[in-house]
C-alpha cells in the first residue's frame, strides 16, 4: 500500500508499508546518529485502550540494552504518566504538561512553569459563566469540580491524583501553582473550537491556546511547548537538538517534530503533525514506532 505525503520544509514522498519515503530513505537513517529518542504517548505509543503492546515494549527494552536513551513527552502530569514510565523503567526525566514540567518517575521535580494567577482565575470565571467542564493541573494533581459523563471518557484511566473538589474555592490556595487549564468536550468538537476563540480573545495573547486532542482545548503558559522541556533535557545531557529523534501524532507535537533532528509522525497523526514531520510511519494500531525502530536495530 502506498500513499502520498507532504512533510517539513515542503518535502514530499511516497509511503509504502507504513514508512517507505522518497525524500528521506530508510537506508540513510542511522540510529547511532541519535543520542535521545522521545515518544509521545497517546495515539503514538499506545492506542485508545492505553495499553502498551508487548511487541512495542520488547523493542523499547531492546533500545535500552543497545544503549539508546529514551523518554516520554506528554501533556499528562506525573500520576497519569507514571504507570507507563514504571513499566518501561525510564530513568531519564519525563517531559510532562506539554513541556511545562520536567520530572523523574521517582517524582523528583526538576523544573515547572505556572500560569499567571489572574489568568487561571479568569479561566475559571469564563468556564463558570458558560457551564464548561474545566480541569486544572497543579503539579501532581488533576482537579475537577465533579466527575460526569463528559469528563469520564477522558479521565477514567487515571488511577491516582484526580481530585473532585466540588467548588473551585476549595483550592484557592493552590491556584497560583496551576500548570495548565483545559476544557473537556467529549461529544462536540465545535464547542472546543468556540472555547479556543473565547480564550484567545479574553486572555489577549498572554497565554497559548492549544488543541491537544479532538476533545480538549488547553490554556498553556506563553511559549511553552514540548520543545521547552526537550531543550532543558538536552542541555542537561549535553547533546544538541539535531541528535534527537521524536515520535508524535497531534498538534501539540508539531513544535517537537519540527525542532528535533528527526521528527516522525505516525500514520494516524493530524495533518499538521504529518506536514511538519520528516517522516511518516505506520499507525499506532500497526505499532508504527516499534516496527520502524526494530528495522533500524536489526541492521
Amino acid at each position: 500500500m502506498q500513499f502520498w505525503w507532504e512533510g517539513k520544509n515542503g518535502k514530499t514522498g511516497t509511503i509504502a508499508n507504513g514508512f517507505e519515503i522518497d525524500m528521506i530513505k530508510r537506508d540513510d537513517i542511522n540510529l547511532h546518529d541519535y543520542k535521545l529518542i522521545i515518544f509521545d504517548i497517546d495515539g503514538t505509543l499506545v492506542g485508545k485502550d492505553h495499553i502498551l503492546d508487548p511487541f512495542t515494549k520488547k523493542v523499547i527494552f531492546r533500545l535500552r540494552m543497545e544503549g539508546f536513551p529514551f523518554t516520554l513527552a506528554t501533556g499528562k502530569n506525573m500520576p497519569a504518566t507514571k504507570p507507563l514510565a514504571d513499566e518501561l523503567e525510564i530513568e531519564l526525566p519525563l517531559i510532562l504538561i506539554n513541556g511545562g514540567m520536567l520530572q523523574t518517575r521517582h517524582e523528583e521535580m526538576l523544573s515547572k512553569i505556572a500560569l499567571p494567577l489572574d489568568v487561571t482565575l479568569q479561566v475559571i470565571e469564563i468556564c463558570e459563566k458558560r457551564g464548561k467542564d474545566l480541569v486544572i493541573y497543579i503539579d501532581n494533581g488533576i482537579y475537577i469540580k465533579a466527575m460526569n459523563e463528559n469528563i469520564w471518557p477522558v479521565y477514567n484511566n487515571v488511577v491516582s491524583g484526580l481530585f473532585e473538589i466540588g467548588e473551585w474555592d476549595a483550592i484557592t490556595g493552590k491556584l497560583a501553582d496551576a500548570n495548565k487549564c483545559l476544557v473537556v468536550d467529549s461529544f462536540v468538537r465545535e464547542n472546543l473550537i468556540e472555547m479556543g476563540k473565547v480564550f484567545e480573545e479574553a486572555l489577549n495573547g498572554r497565554v497559548d491556546i492549544l488543541h491537544s486532542t479532538t476533545f480538549l482545548v488547553e490554556v498553556m503558559p506563553k511559549c511553552v511547548t514540548k520543545v521547552t522541556g526537550i531543550r532543558k533535557l538536552a542541555a542537561n545531557m549535553g547533546i544538541p537538538m539535531d541528535t534527537i529523534m521524536a515520535f508524535g501524532d497531534f498538534n501539540n507535537d508539531v513544535e517537537m517534530l519540527a525542532e528535533v533532528g528527526l521528527g516522525i509522525a505516525v500514520k494516524n497523526a493530524s495533518k499538521m503533525a504529518k506536514a511538519t514531520a520528516d517522516l511518516v510511519i505506520g499507525s499506532v494500531e500497526e505499532y508504527g514506532p516499534a516496527v520502524f525502530l526494530k528495522e533500524l536495530l536489526d541492521r
